[in-house]
């Protein structure tokens, strides 16, 4: 299909942007919300089984991703068959694949690969965790792509399979017995090894995928082999070193076991290498032949000396204090940091960091990074915290008000910010026990319909979804109304604002009258008067909001142009 052809009469195709062995890919324009996709094109096939297949694979997929509700993974909103050609509309993703990164500017630094780690590990401990768990067996350079604000994304779930316990396959576009994947970066359970995949299969690609970007060497090349790191390099860590050759070990039962202990081996690697560790020695004994060699009064003063630093050191209350009563945000977040590594389960020090976080009211991608690399490690041990949804409550508002999805300077979309917030508010919204628990279930409802509406929209699945939705923006309109945070009230009046914009016949339809969908634009106009901007991004924030009321009111009146007022 050529550029410029509608497809499914609302897809513009733009331009070009990817081709490959089964399909090519064109930048999209959505004619009916205005917004950018990515339209996957599947080449026509004339055998009718292979078509009756790969039809069958896209459309697993398809109906797979749209339960996903996760950053890292992008979503599919819609297939079209455009005479006998299929469509697969999806989140456009700017950047580059690993690959491509690889091929152009070789092996990558330490830094950059274990933090392209830790963000899959959470993307994939996430698919594990869901019910029935999602393995996705296919993990290698070319199916992660690079963000160019240094996020990345998994692309491609053509062979990705629910998992049970009994070793069936509940959803898979082909059966688990057939041989998937990519040879070098999939395990041997996945090639006929008799064993089942399970999450292990994800580490072990995961495992590959980062010894390629490391070393520039591909393992799914001849001989198959994945050598230790320093064989190939003598520059990189020991510790990573075997971090990596544990993740892809040829038995399963010798490697991280999930993702999340993979995650914290990454997270803390550098404190077990070998070189740190040696050096650290030579320093100690040259230290005890001086203190050998003093007074026995000055060697108990020295070695009292020592054993007070040791547990300073080692000292929950002590870091928490001092980031507490620091005014340097670096130390209050390097203070937390060591809390939470001295008492992983405690949700203090997380709570903490959200506070130092939101501080400036931009949460940008580096800070996210930080507290993700913190806090994917000990989510076990939180999960059983008592206060857990306290602070899965807070993180989600920092991600809903705060983050900086699109622009390390600026916050990101609102649809960005309410997608990376989702998770969170969930959790939040699951303990019935936690005081907020209404409120938490709010912001879980009106996330799942965000990041959901549109695949439903064009499915024609979205009848009877407006009204708890309505109900739930005028639920936080009201709650958030006596908010001191400027940041807060105008968050929250734009978001009745757009819905009452974007949604009005929908709304309608769900049986909300014209006097309600005023009455929110009342609110949400009385809310924003109510503001008294102090920064130039919040009296941006106002004018749009302003801008916005007659703009909904209008589309109210379209609405319902046929009732009398």
């Amino acid at each position: 299909m050529e550029p410029g052809i509608v497809v499914g009469k609302r897809y513009q195709l733009l331009t070009k942007i990817g081709t490959g062995g089964m399909s090519t890919v064109y930048l999209a324009l959505d004619t009916v919300l205005n917004k950018q996709w990515a339209a996957k094109e599947i080449k026509d096939v004339s055998d009718p089984e292979q078509r009756e297949l790969i039809v069958q694979s896209i459309v697993t997929e398809a109906n797979m991703i749209k339960s996903f509700d996760h950053p890292a993974i992008p979503r599919i909103v819609d297939l079209v068959d455009e005479s006998g050609t299929l469509y697969v509309i999806m989140d456009y993703v700017e950047g580059r694949s690993l690959s491509a990164v690889l091929a152009t500017d070789g092996p990558q630094p330490e830094d950059e690969v274990v933090n392209w780690g830790l963000q899959l590990c959470d993307a994939l401990e996430y698919l594990h965790r869901r019910t029935p768990p999602v393995i996705y067996r296919d993990m290698k350079p070319s199916n992660v792509m690079l963000k160019p604000n240094g996020l990345v994304q998994i692309i491609d779930f053509g062979i990705a399979r629910e998992y049970r316990d009994d070793g069936g396959t509940v959803t898979a576009a082909m059966g688990d017995t057939v041989q998937l994947g990519t040879r070098g970066y999939a395990p041997p359970e996945q090639y006929g090894g008799g064993g089942q995949t399970d999450a292990r299969t994800d580490v072990y690609a995961l495992g590959a995928t980062m010894y390629t970007m490391l070393t520039g060497k591909n393992p799914a090349e001849p001989p198959y082999q994945i050598l230790p790191l320093r064989q190939v390099d003598a520059s990189l860590s020991p510790a990573l070193e075997r971090v990596v050759a544990k993740a892809t070990q040829p038995d399963p039962a010798d490697r991280y076991q999930d993702c999340a202990e993979f995650a914290y081996a990454l997270s803390h690697y550098r404190e077990e290498d070998a070189g740190q560790r040696a050096e650290l020695e030579r320093v100690w004994k040259r230290f005890v032949g001086l203190v050998a060699a003093s007074a026995v009064s000055l060697a108990v003063g020295v070695g009292g000396l020592i054993g007070y630093n040791v547990a300073l050191n080692s000292d929950f209350g002590y870091w928490m204090q001092i980031a507490r009563q620091t005014s340097s945000e670096e130390e209050a977040r390097d203070a937390y940091v060591k809390a939470a590594e001295i008492m992983p389960g405690s949700t203090e020090p997380y709570e903490g960091l959200a506070s130092v976080y939101r501080s400036d009211q931009v949460f940008s991608i580096d800070e996210e990074q930080r507290l993700r690399a913190v806090i994917l490690p000990s989510l076990g041990e939180l999960r059983a915290n008592e206060d857990y949804a306290r602070m899965a409550f807070d993180i989600g508002k920092l991600y809903w008000y705060n983050y900086a999805a699109g622009d390390a300077a600026t916050k990101g979309t609102r649809s960005e910010r309410i997608r990376a917030a989702a998770q969170w508010m969930n959790d939040a919204a699951a303990d019935k026990d936690f005081e907020q628990h209404e409120l938490a279930q709010a912001y879980a409802g009106i996330a799942e319909f965000e990041t959901t509406i549109v695949p439903l929209i064009n499915e024609g699945s979205d009848v009877g979804l407006y009204r708890p939705y309505f109900d739930r923006v005028l639920y936080l309109l009201d709650e958030l109304s006596g908010q001191e945070n400027d940041v807060v009230r105008l968050e929250t009046a734009n978001l009745a604002l757009d819905a009452a914009f974007t949604y009005p016949r929908k709304l309608r339809a769900d049986g909300i009258s014209q006097k309600e969908l005023l009455a929110l634009v009342d609110k949400a106009q009385a809310l924003v008067a109510d503001v008294h901007p102090t920064t130039d991004v919040l009296d941006a924030e106002k004018e749009r909001a302003f801008n916005l009321v007659n703009s909904a009111r209008q589309a109210v009146a379209d609405a319902y142009v046929d009732v009398e007022a």
